[in-house]
């Protein structure tokens, strides 16, 4: 068999069974929901909330970025491209959150996030500082009754 051959095969059988190597960092947030696991700062400072639940991202279709922050609700225009993550637009509510609250160390860092990874099922958001990111972990809703 000839060297051509072997390498139209090989590009034959790629193509049939749309061979893309995607890696998991480029899986699309879209559609997928997250609650936060921690917050962590310089010094090694964790900031794990009391209620995870009322920390919640929604990455929805049309680049519409859904939060709940505490008492608080927020949206966003996000716009991912491979390891980055851009959050424009981001608009608050501005209640007074019953102490010990997050609220305002989670929205600094969500307006300040610049890229994401997805290790282990959890997604990770990194600032444009070194220091300053977030875990969480996908959240599924389960009715209260």
């Amino acid at each position: 068999m000839s060297a051509k051959l072997k390498y139209f095969l090989i590009f034959i059988f790629f193509c049939a069974f749309n061979f893309n190597p995607v890696s998991a960092q480029e899986e699309s947030l879209e559609n997928t929901s997250w609650q936060l696991v921690a917050i962590y700062s310089f010094n090694n400072s964790e900031f794990i909330p009391n209620n995870p639940e009322n920390y919640i991202l929604r990455f929805r279709l049309e680049s519409r970025l859904q939060i709940e922050a505490d008492c608080n609700q927020a949206g966003a225009t996000w716009m991912q491209e491979a390891y980055t993550l851009r959050l424009t637009d981001l608009v608050t509510t501005r209640k007074l959150c019953v102490q010990p609250s997050l609220f305002n160390r989670f929205i600094m860092n969500l307006d300040r996030s610049e890229s994401y990874e997805l290790i282990d099922g959890q997604l990770i958001l990194r600032t444009n500082s070194e220091v300053d990111w977030m875990m969480f972990e996908p959240y599924v809703f389960t009715p209260s009754f």
